[in-house]
């Protein structure tokens, strides 16, 4: 396996495609009577033999170079429109054939995968669509109601410890709660979204003010009352925590909240710096969870970060995708994507593997869920520290 893993991405020497015109000003050396520059093979034709390596000594201008680098990684030559159109039509094909050595067709998984991704995040950036925005706006008199009734129905079922302390507030007739005195106004609806346009993203920013306000002054009324100024202590009586180390985790926690509700383009900005690193990371522990169901001697993990690396490159083609046709105006365009990913993960399982449809689907499942319980975690923990510095 060890010899193998070089091929992820060969370059220049892993396999030729015809179709490809020699660059300009990417002149080879002459191969009659040459040697490879790097193993001192004779050489017949522009690659070695031996090693493989193209006969070329790269000694050009650093321009002429950039160029080079720039067209090897993001050209769409027949190679990438090959790659692209068998992976839409027959998923799991170009994983397996390229992990069991038919490569010269196909682009690399790891250019693909840098390719595909640059350009989903190039669309976030273009098409002004958040990765997560939160919307707030005031409740309607359904909702209150609604609201009113639920609580209700609590309380007729709580304990009489609990009943106590409801009894203890009292609502206000503009619907706001009092609690020990202080006011608060919070008839607002709060939801996460997720992969939304800036433009369909409904902020109330004056009520979220209103309601963190009274939130932040109930809250150090409260700490003020219970503490009277002493510490408060956590669970080890080694590291005390005081009420000012409450207040202020309080403040920014609402703080950052604020930010993420009022400047929802500079939230996200520092997200994505963190999301193609993620999800880079994520290709190879999606190859791990694979390896946890699927193993033999046609299962190395090999074969595991193959397809891992082609099916994040289509999740990012899927969902950028949707993304565009959300914009254009289908409202479902989103969860389409999803769905059509669920699937296309499901039958590269299939193909890629050859396995019966029991174990494909038990497979595709469990490791879907586990798959998405990593990169949730790793989110929430990337959206949760921007909460916490933007407080």
């Amino acid at each position: 396996m060890a010899g193998d893993i070089p091929d992820v991405d060969p370059g220049d020497g892993g396999g030729v495609d015809e179709t490809i015109s020699p660059k300009k000003g990417a002149k080879a050396r002459p191969s009659g009577g040459e040697t490879c520059l790097s193993c001192g093979a004779i050489l017949i034709g522009e690659f070695c033999s031996a090693c493989g390596q193209r006969n070329d000594d790269m000694r050009r201008s650093s321009l002429i170079l950039f160029r080079d680098f720039i067209e090897d990684t993001f050209s769409f030559d027949s190679r990438m429109w090959r790659t692209l159109g068998l992976m839409a039509s027959k998923p799991g094909l170009v994983a397996s054939s390229y992990s069991h050595g038919r490569r010269s067709r196909y682009t690399p998984p790891v250019r693909l995968f840098l390719v595909v991704s640059f350009l989903f995040f190039l669309t976030l950036s273009f098409t002004k669509t958040y990765f997560i925005a939160m919307e707030v706006r005031a409740k309607t008199a359904q909702e209150i109601n609604e609201a009113r009734e639920h609580a209700a129905e609590v309380f007729k079922d709580a304990g009489p410890d609990v009943k106590k302390k409801i009894a203890a507030t009292e609502v206000a007739a503009d619907d706001a709660i009092d609690i020990a005195g202080q006011n608060i106004n919070c008839n607002i609806s709060v939801k996460l979204r997720f992969f939304i346009r800036a433009k369909d993203l409904d902020v109330d920013e004056e009520k979220w003010r209103e309601c963190a306000d009274s939130v932040m002054t109930a809250a150090n009324a409260t700490i003020d009352d219970k503490h009277g100024g002493e510490k408060a202590t956590d669970l080890t009586a080694d590291n005390p925590i005081s009420e000012e180390d409450v207040k202020e985790g309080l403040d920014r926690v609402i703080g950052g909240v604020g930010r993420m509700v009022s400047d929802p383009a500079a939230f996200n900005s520092e997200v994505n710096e963190w999301l193609p690193r993620v999800m880079f990371f994520m290709a190879p522990i999606l190859a791990l969870i694979l390896a946890l169901f699927i193993r033999g001697r046609d299962a190395l993990f090999f074969d595991h970060l193959v397809l891992s690396l082609y099916s994040h490159a289509t999740g990012f083609a899927v969902v950028g995708l949707g993304i565009i046709a959300g914009q254009l105006g289908f409202s479902a365009a989103f969860p389409m994507a999803v769905l059509a990913m669920c699937l296309y993960y499901l039958f590269a399982l299939k193909r890629a593997y050859k396995r019966g449809w029991v174990k494909t689907v038990y497979t595709a499942i469990f490791s879907g869920l586990l798959y998405m319980l990593v990169l949730t975690s790793t989110v929430s923990a990337i959206i949760s520290n921007q909460i916490w510095q933007g407080g």
